[in-house]
């Protein structure tokens, strides 16, 4: 029997157990594009963005301290602030009425909104994980791969789509490609000599032969996916063999790490093209874009002139480059840069995170996006207030109202599994200490004192660990890359915290460097309004 049917106005779809997209495919333009900055098209992209966002807080019946980048590069960040803004005033709206906005002082998760800006790098340099590798390098539209089969009836096209479902590709999703590889053969050879229950099929008893005709559509089934994903993987190995991307990639990391130049890149194309090898001009693109997003200053109309020449790209190409500029990353050279006496840019470049732990010791494995960095400093209190600073503060009591606040605020009244229902940590001070009582002497006083420094000590703690156990929701306007996606559900593991990363879109290397070429042009697409009203 339906005990309760709530109806609610959702604006976006979940990508994975730690990933959603509020499907604003066109966000980094209207919120980035040339001309945008303060324009009505902006505002409206931004209204649309953080109603979205809010639809994602209301179904997972949360009240967020909300955080945001302040800065883009050299220049403030008015994107990630417009978005937090909004949301908050949002949230205070829905609060108020349901007759609960005192709650904004208890918030029941954590949420940092920040623009692309905060990571230039992450949406074009090669990730080497199995997942980023699917969705990079082959045409996997919306998680379906497409591929053949030849049978008695001739070739036939089939479809798999890549998702939860799929035992196999849970496991390796997130392994590095050379690992996929390896596990991959090794379970073929697995099942080229086992039978059904992985022992020998000769000599079986009527009892284990039942059981192995029993297991046979699981095996039939664990034997379909593992073709599957070997035709993947090959596919793969081809790409990676043909357009040599293991020698690109090598030197991508090489270049954003500050370890190799302009002429390396020139040098590594040259010696392609003696081999015969000829790269993508969307891999050469990738490569450059790599350079000047961490190498500050180094284009100007020579520069650009000298690129067309030695890597086959178009002017129009290599304009693209400077599209960065949009996203706050200093790519033109200066009068000051260009001066005799200008000192080096080595100091103005960004800082990029290198992984460390388990997995960083595989080959092109060295890249860490800045987002995985951003989640842990605010996990221990690291992220720096002024350049991520809060909307509203955070009381850290009347959490048990929060708590109620929050599941009113949903309309199916489902509680967070990170939502707090204890009573505050607070206490009344008794009449003794907080007249003074009898006793006036200076042992009773400083009894008293320590009393309170415990309580205090004791508050803070709680506060933490109230913290460290809810929710942590990073949302990117202008797209997430599924390197990104990877270190939520890594950190998640880590933390022992849910972590939860969303965009306005998820985006691979083609597709964003597609999106960075529009920013010349602003497009004031029309997005239909959200209908709060019903939350």
């Amino acid at each position: 029997m339906l005990g309760n049917c709530s109806e609610l106005n959702l604006e976006y779809v979940a990508v994975d157990q730690h990933g959603f997209s509020v499907m604003m495919d066109g966000a980094l333009r209207e919120t980035f594009g040339a001309g945008c900055e303060a324009s009505q098209a902006q505002a409206r992209a931004l209204d649309m963005i953080s109603a979205r966002l809010a639809t994602v807080l209301v179904s997972l019946g949360e009240i967020p301290a909300i955080r945001y980048m302040a800065k883009v590069g050299h220049r403030t960040s008015d994107v990630s602030r417009g978005v937090a803004d909004r949301l908050d005033r949002i949230v205070t709206g829905l609060l108020r009425a349901k007759g609960a906005e005192a709650a904004k002082n208890s918030p029941t998760c954590d949420v940092l909104i920040v623009d692309r800006s905060v990571d230039v790098i992450a949406p074009v340099i090669h990730e080497w994980t199995y997942e980023s590798m699917v969705h990079d390098l082959l045409d996997v539209k919306n998680g379906v791969y497409r591929y053949k089969i030849t049978t008695n009836a001739g070739e036939q096209e089939k479809d798999a789509v890549l998702g939860d479902d799929d035992s196999l590709w849970t496991e390796l999703r997130h392994a590095h490609i050379a690992e996929v590889l390896t596990t991959l053969a090794d379970k073929t050879r697995a099942f080229a000599h086992i039978g059904p229950q992985g022992t020998g099929t000769r000599d079986l008893t009527t009892g284990q032969l039942k059981r192995a005709v029993e297991a046979l559509p699981r095996v039939l089934e664990q034997r379909a996916k593992l073709s599957v994903h070997a035709s993947i993987a090959s596919e793969i190995n081809v790409l990676l063999q043909s357009c040599a991307l293991s020698e690109v990639g090598r030197l991508e990391q090489d270049v954003v790490y500050g370890d190799a130049t302009s002429k390396d890149i020139a040098y590594l194309f040259n010696t392609l093209d003696e081999k015969g090898i000829r790269l993508p001009m969307v891999e050469k693109l990738r490569l450059l874009l790599c350079y000047v997003a961490s190498h500050p200053q180094k284009i100007d109309a020579a520069e650009k002139s000298r690129w067309c020449k030695q890597t086959g790209l178009t002017a129009s190409d290599v304009d693209i480059l400077e599209k960065l500029e949009l996203l706050g990353v200093k790519v033109l050279k200066d009068k000051a840069s260009q001066s005799y006496f200008s000192s080096s840019t080595k100091a103005s470049r960004p800082k990029v995170l290198e992984r460390t732990g388990e997995g960083s010791d595989w080959d092109l494995y060295k890249f860490l996006p800045t987002i995985a960095g951003l989640i842990a400093d605010i996990d221990s209190g690291a992220l720096d207030g002024t350049e991520y600073p809060s909307i509203g503060s955070e009381s850290g009591s009347n959490v048990a109202a929060a708590a109620a606040s929050a599941a009113m605020l949903s309309p199916t009244k489902a509680k967070s599994v990170r939502t707090r229902t204890e009573a505050s940590w607070a206490t009344r001070t008794s009449s003794a200490e907080s007249i003074g009582g009898e006793s006036d002497t200076t042992d009773s006083s400083a009894a008293a004192t320590a009393s309170r420094h415990r309580r205090a000590d004791s508050s803070a703690s709680n506060r933490a660990s109230k913290r460290a156990t809810r929710r942590l929701i990073v949302f990117i306007v202008g797209g997430m890359t599924r390197g990104e996606l990877r270190e939520a559900h890594t950190l998640s593991k880590t933390l022992h915290r849910e972590v939860l990363i969303g965009s306005t879109s998820l985006e691979n290397p083609a597709s964003f460097v597609e999106k960075l070429a529009s920013l010349s042009t602003t497009v004031g697409r029309q997005y239909e309004r959200v209908d709060l009203s019903g939350l």
